[in-house]
C-alpha cells in the first residue's frame, strides 16, 4: 500500500507540488462543500487498485475481509480522532436491477466490525436498513470529464438520496473504497446536512492519484517504512484544512512516495 503524500491537501489528501500552498481540486475551495475532509488509508495504487476494481467489478466479494480488516485498523490506530463520529455509515449503493449485485461499501464495514480489537467498539451503521441509500441507480463516475462528472452528482445522484432516520445533531463519518475528487461525498454530505447533522467527513481506503503537477515531484520507491502523518484533530465548520497533533507512527509495507 502506498501512503500519502507527507505534503498534501488536509481536506482531499491531493499531494502538493514544490512550493504549492493551495489545492487545486476544485471542492476544497468551493464555498458549497458540505463535508470537512476525507482521511484516505492509501493511495489508489499498485496492488490495491487492482484487488478493489475486482472486488468491485468482478464479484470478487471475499476482499471485503481483506478491506474490513485494513479499516478496523486504521480505526483504531487514529481513534483519537475517529471517536469524535455518532455513526459510521457506508458511501449509498444501489442494489438490484441496474445497479451492482451486493453493498460493497456496506459489506467492507459489516467485516471492519469483526475485525476491530478485542472490546474497541464502534458505531457502524451495518443492521436495518442503511442510514442513507440510493433509490434508483445513477450514471457511474468513471470514465468522464469532472465537469461531467459534477453534473451527474449534482444531478441524478443529488436526486436519488435520501435519509432514513433521523440524524439531527449527528457526526456522521462516511466510508468509501476510493476519493477522486469528492463530489459524491459532497452530495452525501449535502443530503445527511440538510437533514440535520452537524458534521459529515469521510474515510476511504485509497485515493486517486493526482493526474496534474504535484504527482511529477513524486518518486516512486519499493520499501518497508513507518510513515509518521499529522493526524487532523481539531475543526470548525467554516475550516478549510484539517488543523494537526503530533504525528502517530503507522506501519505500511510496499510502494511509497517522498
Amino acid at each position: 500500500m502506498e501512503p500519502l503524500a507527507p505534503r498534501r491537501c488536509l481536506v482531499c489528501d491531493r499531494p502538493y507540488a514544490a512550493g504549492e500552498t493551495t489545492c487545486g481540486n476544485p471542492l476544497c475551495n468551493r464555498s458549497d462543500r458540505w463535508f470537512q475532509w476525507n482521511f484516505a488509508i492509501s493511495m489508489r495504487t499498485g496492488t490495491l487498485k487492482d484487488v478493489i476494481n475486482r472486488y468491485k467489478y468482478e464479484g470478487q466479494w471475499t476482499w471485503a475481509y481483506i478491506f474490513g480488516r485494513v479499516v478496523a485498523g486504521f480505526l483504531d490506530e487514529q481513534a483519537d480522532l475517529f471517536r469524535e463520529f455518532d455513526v459510521i455509515t457506508a458511501s449509498p449503493t444501489y442494489v438490484g436491477t441496474d445497479g451492482r449485485g451486493y453493498d460493497h461499501t456496506r459489506m467492507v464495514l459489516a467485516r471492519a466490525a469483526a475485525e476491530v480489537s478485542p472490546g474497541s467498539v464502534w458505531p457502524f451503521d451495518i443492521t436495518g436498513e442503511p442510514l442513507i441509500v440510493k433509490t434508483v441507480p445513477t450514471p457511474r463516475m468513471v470514465g468522464h470529464t469532472y465537469r461531467e462528472r459534477r453534473d451527474i452528482a449534482e444531478g441524478p445522484l443529488r436526486a436519488a438520496l435520501r435519509v432514513t432516520r433521523d440524524v439531527r445533531g449527528m457526526r456522521v463519518l462516511v466510508y468509501d473504497d476510493v476519493f477522486t475528487d469528492g463530489l459524491t461525498l459532497n452530495e452525501v454530505a449535502r443530503t445527511l446536512r440538510r437533514a440535520g447533522a452537524t458534521e459529515v467527513c469521510g474515510i476511504t481506503l485509497c485515493r486517486q492519484p493526482y493526474r496534474g503537477q504535484a504527482l511529477a515531484s513524486c518518486v516512486e520507491t519499493t520499501t518497508s517504512l513507518t510513515l509518521r502523518w499529522p493526524i487532523p484533530h481539531h475543526r470548525t465548520p467554516a475550516a478549510t484544512n484539517r488543523l494537526t497533533q503530533d504525528p502517530v507512527p503507522i506501519l505500511f509495507t510496499g510502494r511509497s512516495s517522498t
